[in-house]
């Protein structure tokens, strides 16, 4: 009797160790997942901000914007005319993502993606900026969108030491420039 009873105690203890730890492989699946997701979905709008500054397409950029950022930017058409004109008629060759800050997720909406992108230029140039958009709000669909573009004419080693982002750090929405000379 005794020997049945450690028997299914060990055995118990094999089976509850077992799902525990097939609990944190799928909480780190879970994990891994979301963050390729993000990375899936940052290259995706880049690719599209990318395409419509290099074939100087205002209506195209200006549809990128959520619904709600649109009503709230003053002066998008300007700022988008502003913003084609920083890259001075050269194409943008290709972006990476050097940071990125989430919040929300897809149980947990709005999820919101912020990303830190270099746009390198056929001038040999790069510039630094950051973009912001909401991938997904199913309460508001409105808010899915780009929400912010910042962008600084020069490199990121060639910022100022006391640079300050003023659109990323507000949290409003808009088209924000940084001339560097």
């Amino acid at each position: 009797m005794k020997k049945a009873t450690l028997t299914m105690l060990y055995l118990l203890m094999i089976l509850s160790t077992a799902f525990c730890l097939e609990g944190c492989k799928s909480r780190e699946q879970r994990l891994s997942d979301e963050t390729a997701y993000e990375d899936v979905q940052m290259k995706a709008i880049n690719k599209k901000v990318v395409k419509c500054i290099n074939e100087q397409d205002k209506e195209g950029l200006k549809k990128l914007f959520s619904k709600s950022a649109q009503k709230d930017i003053e002066d998008l058409d300007g700022k988008i005319d502003e913003l084609i004109r920083v890259f001075k008629s050269n194409k943008i060759l290709s972006t990476k993502n050097d940071a990125h800050v989430t919040s929300g997720s897809p149980e947990s909406q709005p999820l919101n993606i912020t990303a830190n992108c270099i746009f390198k230029l056929d001038n040999g140039k790069q510039y630094v900026g950051w973009i912001s958009f909401c991938t997904m709000d199913d309460k508001n669909k409105e808010n899915v969108g780009l929400m912010v573009i910042e962008i600084c004419n020069c490199s990121s080693k060639e910022l100022p030491e006391n640079h300050m982002w003023n659109g990323i750090n507000s949290g409003k929405p808009g088209i924000f420039i940084h001339y560097i000379n």
